[in-house]
């Protein structure tokens, strides 16, 4: 005997829903700061799956194409993408699970030391020698890479399952739709602040790098030590826990990165632009 789905109003949703990120963020920082060894947000998504069903989305889009313009709307959009960022988890959430978990328990030898992946990319900001900070990214970056097929596939899969809960099968076009902009536009603008910026940031880079990396640096320094220029060891004596610096060396101009292995959400506060994805 089949059972209907209970398609909740956009009320009942949202203060279903709040449990729901709760509960998805506490995993998330769990197994980042290492107080849980393996994720199981597969669970937490099967326990909330009710949320996450074909009849609520249609409900909840239905219920933003009847609401007059303003901070309703955009609240029922918020809560319309949750549901269908919600819909792909259910469907990607054991990959998911699988593919961190595998993750969490690769390892790294390092001068005679089994390190997990995670402490020896996360040694990268601390470790102050140059060269054992090119040689400890370069191995963790080979243990990493060998991951880079599943991510992969999860990738492609969930940019499937997008397209078709979406309804919109351009990844561009779906982008621009949920954030209100042309991303060609923003392309040109970003190009033409960068070439404005070159040679200022030039001649900070190489002041900087020279300071931070000292004089035995490549020209070119490898990924390894991003972590290291973000945090900005060397200067660590001039600020304290209570009051970090500040890094500007966590963006260079006109960069950008873009990851959906972990399919993270805001929350549906209407403050800001629309943002969809759920925590980590």
């Amino acid at each position: 005997m089949s059972v209907t789905p209970v398609v909740l109003s956009a009320s009942e949703y949202e203060s279903r829903l709040q449990r729901y990120l709760f509960e998805r963020a506490e995993e998330g920082r769990a197994v980042r700061v290492g107080e849980k060894e393996v994720s199981e947000r597969a669970e937490i998504v099967a326990r909330y799956a009710e949320l996450f069903t074909r009849d609520q989305l249609a409900a909840l889009r239905d219920a933003e194409s009847d609401a007059g313009a303003g901070e309703d709307r955009e609240r029922l959009y918020r809560l319309r993408k949750t549901c269908e960022a919600g819909l792909i988890s259910g469907e990607l959430a054991e990959r998911e699970d699988a593919l961190e978990n595998a993750v969490l328990a690769a390892r790294v030898e390092f001068k005679g030391e089994q390190l997990p992946l995670r402490t020896a990319q996360a040694q990268l900001a601390v470790l102050a020698d140059y060269g054992d900070r090119d040689e400890l990214g370069r191995l963790a970056n080979d243990v990493s890479a060998g991951f880079n097929d599943e991510r992969l596939d999860v990738l492609r899969a969930g940019e499937r399952l997008e397209a078709d809960v979406s309804g919109i099968d351009d990844a561009v076009e779906r982008n621009e739709e949920e954030k209100g902009i042309s991303l060609r536009e923003l392309e040109g603008a970003l190009a033409a602040a960068n070439e404005a910026v070159t040679d200022v940031y030039d001649r900070l880079k190489d002041r900087w790098l020279e300071r931070l990396l000292g004089p035995e640096r490549e020209q070119v320094p490898s990924s390894s030590h991003i972590a290291y220029l973000r945090r900005l060891s060397p200067l660590e004596a001039i600020y304290t826990r209570s009051r970090p610096c500040r890094s500007a060396w966590t963006r260079s101009p006109a960069s950008a990165s873009i990851s959906r292995t972990s399919r993270t959400s805001s929350s549906t506060s209407t403050t800001g632009r629309r943002s969809h994805r759920e925590p980590a």
